[in-house]
């Protein structure tokens, strides 16, 4: 199995496709996928067995064509991904003749209004006396937190 990065698939696919006919393996986790990208994966490696895009992003059209497309699927797993339910009727019927699908905690994350810092206003004084920058702990893998309880 290839394990690929986040970037480049597009580029990357094609050439997989071309030079490796019986490549069966993919890896692709932490990759937003838009129809483009999944129409690239569909037409480059159709003969797809085995496809992990846990925690990835999609458009739900993204994932309905790579479940249309990618027919001798028997493992795929977009387990904790955005945008797409894990109980969504559809998908799990298209998915229903691959043997391992998993999709546990995915879900659609609801969009937000913009905030403009118009809308915001702090007492600087008082905001600041409730802050001690020196006890705080940044975690930039913020995704990771939005699924510890699922």
């Amino acid at each position: 199995m290839l394990k690929l990065g986040k970037f480049y698939l597009k580029e990357i696919l094609p050439q997989i496709g071309l030079h490796c006919n019986n490549f069966i393996g993919l890896s692709a986790p932490y990759n937003h996928f838009e129809k483009d990208d999944s129409s690239t994966l569909v037409a480059s490696l159709p003969k797809l067995e085995c496809l992990d895009l846990h925690r990835g992003s999609f458009e739900k059209e993204a994932l309905l064509m790579i479940l249309q497309g990618c027919k001798q699927l028997v493992h795929l797993d977009v387990k904790k991904c955005f945008g797409f339910h894990d109980d969504d009727a559809e998908i799990l019927e298209l998915a229903s003749h691959i043997p391992v699908f998993l999709c546990e905690g995915s879900m659609v994350v609801p969009k937000l209004e913009p905030v403009s810092s118009q809308d915001i206003r702090f007492d600087h004084e008082l905001f600041c006396d409730k802050i001690n920058h020196d006890d705080c702990v940044y975690d930039l893998n913020f995704a990771d937190d939005l699924f510890e309880d699922i």
